[in-house]
């Protein structure tokens, strides 16, 4: 949608590739080239700037209230719809003059499908719906309002998805594992400037790939400054859908879901108006036309066809495949290999993947019921319902022994029940199979910390780094193992950097403005924290932190502010009632410090007996 390149030249195949290349250019820079304002509001952490599709866009509203989440949960981390269009509006109300592109992205749609009332209530036998409808009020609050600044009938508008949702049909709960047209086939709505070919219908298929070239031709962007765009306009002459065309390309999609992140085989699909083909293990051929469910496999009754697709889907990857991105991570470099080392699992070079086609893999139609009870095991475990996660995890390691994922799966619930002692195995157990698993390294990293030993802990984050250098949160985690060391120096260094290459990562600024307080550097620590609440991170500890600063800084009512949030989010958090006991203290309430210093004395023993001579009867 955004370079209009097929997976095999751009390289990012899924949630294992390295990020977008460099070299690979999207129309949001082309746009900015030619004097359009550019931003982009997105609904989900999965789109954070970090993966590097916020190239060309002025503004990358990717902030995400992350609270006090685990590091290992991003993927739940999310942005209602409203919020998300009311910032896009908000930022389209001061740019309506000159030319402008936006892309909204709303996340409420996926498992498990939240949506406020009414939506929720008009489907109570649907929350998917229920999301869906949420979602399209969405869209219509961002056309009444280009309407009210009568801009809607001056702009080009798209409405896609970048899939949809089996809800279980062929066996597939949510998306992304099968290519069956339960997920592929999505709205495509153009709404051209002018009003041009208002109400029409093509049935003639098309992809998401024909988007950016869409929106430059629409642009009058020059031809020569669209050549990396690898498929060709919706539009005739910048205008209009185009008229079917017996030469139109068939549409290709894929998954490398299951074999990233299973090791099971890919799949592949080539489709035109009539017959999609599936290759995989077992190839599969749909007559659409009469079997729109794609239930019955035909593959035996048409040979030519199918010899004719499957040459065609060889052909495709052939032409837009290139040497220099590889589908598999980068080897491993021997500094890389020898931290792996000392942490005490072999280093393996992980993550070497067979040639395209190789018929070793399993079928994912083989595996369909194993995925089912992963995510099963997930939503139990995110539910808090460990014990029963751990069974079925058991019983799926006793099926499949090689899969990385069941470890990774175990090592997250034991964390989520306390147990990092056995999260720590499970991690190592996980990189034994799978080393630049880089979310395996941060999990141990996570039970690391939790168990006191920083410098296994700083270890596995470095090594995080190593794999994906703009992970924000592993660098935060970083910071915090080197403080346990007792490097506060190091710990400041890796949180500047952070809240230099993510300005609006608020727990970055956070934590940084928490170094900064142990320092007594206040102002800039004050400063630090409260931008980290400004982007909607709020933590008991920083809320400490910012009551501290600001006592320092004379700041009574304003400290004990701080430290009544603080309690309020965690009740018991003893040395924030010592905190505001040293404030009342300070500005003589004797009274008041003694009873905030006994509730501290009731939290922490230690806490109470280091500061019994302040608070002794005078």
């Amino acid at each position: 949608m955004l370079t209009g390149t097929y997976p095999m030249w751009s390289g990012v195949r899924d949630f294992t590739s390295s990020g977008l290349p460099a070299d690979v250019p999207t129309v949001a820079e082309t746009l900015k080239r030619h004097g359009f304002s550019t931003a982009a509001f997105v609904s989900a952490y999965v789109l954070n700037s970090m993966w590097g599709l916020n190239r060309g866009f002025e503004l990358y509203d990717d902030q995400m209230d992350l609270g006090g989440r685990p590091a290992g949960d991003l993927s739940l981390v999310t942005r209602s719809g409203d919020l998300t269009t009311t910032r896009m509006i908000d930022w389209l109300d001061g740019h309506r003059q000159g030319p402008f592109f936006i892309w909204i992205h709303l996340y409420d749609a996926h498992s498990p499908y939240r949506s406020p009332q009414p939506y929720a209530g008009r489907h109570p036998d649907s929350a998917y719906d229920g999301a869906i409808a949420f979602d399209d009020a969405q869209v219509g609050r961002v056309i009444a309002e280009l309407r009210r600044l009568d801009l809607y009938d001056s702009s080009l508008i798209i409405l896609t998805s970048d899939h949809g949702e089996s809800l279980g049909e062929h066996g597939e709960a949510e998306h992304g594992f099968f290519v069956y047209n339960s997920t592929l086939r999505v709205p495509l709505i153009v709404k051209w400037p002018g009003g041009q070919d208002g109400g029409r219908t093509v049935a003639q298929p098309a992809s998401t790939i024909q988007i950016p070239a869409t929106i430059a031709q629409s642009a009058g962007i020059p031809d020569s400054e669209c050549r990396t765009f690898q498929a060709r306009s919706l539009a005739r002459s910048g205008r209009g859908l185009r008229p079917p065309a017996a030469t139109a390309a068939p549409v290709y999609a894929e998954s490398y879901y299951a074999r990233d992140s299973f090791g099971w085989h890919e799949l592949r699909i080539l489709a035109d108006e009539s017959f999609k083909y599936i290759d995989a293990p077992e190839p599969e051929l749909y007559d659409l036309e009469h079997d729109p469910g794609e239930r019955s496999n035909v593959i035996g009754k048409h040979e030519l066809l199918v010899r004719s697709l499957r040459a065609k889907l060889q052909e495709l990857e052939r032409q837009y495949a290139r040497t220099e991105v590889s589908v598999s991570p980068s080897p491993l470099d021997s500094d890389t290999l020898e931290k792996l080392k000392s942490l005490g699992y072999v280093a393996y070079q992980g993550g070497r993947q067979a040639p395209t086609g190789d018929g070793n893999r399993a079928d994912p139609k083989e595996k369909i019921a194993t995925f089912n009870a992963i995510l099963r095991a997930g939503d139990l475990r995110r539910a808090g319902h460990h014990a029963e996660a751990a069974r079925l995890l058991a019983d799926l390691r006793s099926h499949e022994p090689s899969l990385y994922v069941l470890p990774f799966e175990a090592g997250e619930n034991d964390l989520g029940w306390g147990k990092p002692q056995d999260a720590a195995r499970e991690f190592r157990a996980v990189l034994q199979l799978n080393p630049k698993f880089d979310q395996a390294l941060l999990g141990l990293g996570r039970a690391c910390l939790e168990l006191g030993q920083n410098a296994e802990a700083a270890t596995a984050f470095e090594l995080v780094l190593r794999i994906s250098p703009q992970n924000a949160l592993a660098r935060v985690a970083l910071a915090r193992a080197y403080s346990g060391e007792g490097k506060p120096d190091t710990a400041e260094v890796e949180l500047a950097r952070v809240v230099k290459d993510h300005p609006d990562f608020g727990q970055g600024h956070a934590e940084y403005g928490e170094v900064l307080a142990r320092r007594k550097a206040y102002e800039e620590a004050e400063r630090q924290l409260e931008r980290g609440m400004d982007l909607g991170y709020r933590d008991a500890e920083s809320l400490n932190y910012l009551g501290i600063s600001r006592g320092e800084l004379g700041q009574h009512q304003a400290a004990v502010e701080a430290y009544q949030e603080a309690i309020q989010l965690d009740p018991r958090l003893a040395v924030a009632y010592l905190n505001m006991a040293i404030e009342y203290r300070r500005v003589g309430e004797a009274t008041e410090a003694k009873r905030y210093y006994n509730k501290a004395c009731a939290l922490s023993e230690g806490l109470c007996r280091r500061y019994a001579s302040q608070f002794a009867p005078q």
